[in-house]
């Protein structure tokens, strides 16, 4: 017997592939088959979680050739303001990116994708299939009634009443209009050229065709589903990634001493903090009197007996046996450090990353601190307020939640409902 196939797409970090790697897991452990069109160097990984992926767009070293930028200058971009690469890469090659992933719906079920994965939605459009969005942070909803923190626009209010949601509007309109004129009549054009009807609502946020339901990958403590947004399920972080081990010299490092303090800035930003950052993380560790370990990915670090300094290494396994948690608020790393249960300073840089820090520290985990303002000085006093104002068992409530909730299965089950239909 044939089994149902969902389409899933996504363009992004790691943190946006990850949930749909542990979304296309849970559908096949429910039956469905994943049919996963990811960009070239995302298929490698896929194929390391046991996934056979199609190519969909231009590799990353095509990428950095077609825009004259490094990594770590796109992603830079991407952080400060993703609408301009949007407008550069996104929109001229979206038209043959839909037709890669028009080509995966023959027989399927349902398309689905990430924020920024356009072409799925444009595909599930043209081959009239149901559309599913997938929502990995709770700020793209955009919803007055919780509204997100964004740096460059007028503070917002949280937990609003009558009053807060209409002063929240405000906003979150500004928030649609500037999507609309920077996008609409690109996404127009593109819609024409598919024999589609123009673009309707907001780009990014509202789809044409069918949209069942969407899905929202956190857990309803860090962010309940919206008023506004009736459709949306809020089902729970997905599973924490495959990965290896510790190292036998990681665990030994560990075992020698007390915990110590994590820094990471995730798989794309180690390069984005101040020139000397890491050199800064160090020092405000050995101000605590802590050890730490640096995973600074490709950018220069120091070196002691003090520091254990590496690319990367698994934040599953390594969260728990921290003291304390230093990241850039990323949504894959708040789910990690959420469910180490552990004291978090968060140094957001730029995108989704000032919301999540904002609702971390409203649930008393986390202190946050501007990257473009930490020192060491700074960095140690917010470490010492986090460390000594934590609430444990509050974290542990948190935690136990989020290791609770499998929210790849809990959508994995809502698209059984969705192909029984």
């Amino acid at each position: 017997m044939t089994r149902p196939a969902i389409v899933l797409s996504t363009i992004g970090s790691h943190g946006d592939l990850f949930p749909v790697l542990s979304l296309a897991r849970a559908l096949d452990a429910a039956g469905i088959e994943p049919r996963l069109g990811l960009v070239p160097d995302d298929c490698a990984v896929a194929r390391d979680w046991g996934f056979d992926a199609i190519p969909v767009g231009p590799s990353e070293t095509e990428m950095t050739a077609r825009l004259g930028m490094s990594r770590d200058e796109i992603a830079a971009s991407v952080l400060r303001d993703p609408g301009r690469l949007m407008q550069r890469a996104l929109m001229p090659l979206l038209p043959s990116m839909t037709d890669a992933l028009i080509a995966m719906c023959d027989g399927a079920s349902a398309v689905s994708a990430t924020t920024f994965a356009m072409g799925a939605s444009l595909a599930a459009e043209r081959a009239s299939l149901p559309y599913v969005p997938v929502l990995l942070q709770p700020m793209v909803t955009f919803a007055p009634s919780d509204a997100p923190v964004i740096p460059r626009l007028p503070v917002t209010v949280t937990d609003p009443g009558p009053l807060g949601r209409a002063w929240n509007r405000i906003p979150m309109a500004a928030v649609r209009v500037v999507l609309r004129l920077r996008h609409g009549r690109d996404l127009t054009r593109i819609r024409r050229g598919m024999g589609l009807p123009p673009q309707p609502g907001t780009p990014t946020i509202d789809h044409g065709g069918v949209v069942p339901f969407r899905l929202g990958l956190w857990d309803a403590a860090f962010a309940p589903a919206p008023r506004e947004w009736p459709d949306l399920k809020v089902v729970g972080f997905p599973p924490s990634p495959r990965h290896d081990p510790l190292s036998d010299d990681v665990v030994r490092w560990l075992d020698d001493g007390p915990a110590p303090v994590v820094f990471t800035l995730g798989s794309v930003a180690q390069a984005l903090g101040p020139p000397d950052f890491w050199f800064a993380t160090a020092q405000a560790a050995r101000d605590c009197g802590m050890r730490a370990i640096l995973l600074h990915g490709t950018a220069d670090a120091p070196r002691g007996p003090d520091l254990l300094t590496m690319p990367r290494l698994p934040h599953a396994p390594l969260f728990p046996r921290a003291a304390a948690i230093v990241h850039h608020g990323g949504i894959g790393t708040t789910a990690e450090a959420l469910r180490a249960g552990k004291p978090q300073v968060v140094l957001p840089v730029g995108g989704d990353q000032p919301d999540n820090a904002a609702r971390l520290e409203r649930l008393g985990v986390a202190r946050a601190l501007p990257i473009r303002r930490f020192t060491p000085g700074r960095g140690a006093k917010a470490i010492r307020e986090i460390m000594q104002g934590f609430d444990p068992a509050a974290a542990s409530e948190l935690s136990d939640q989020a290791m609770a909730n499998d929210g790849a299965a809990a959508a994995a089950a809502a698209f059984r409902e969705l192909v029984a239909t």
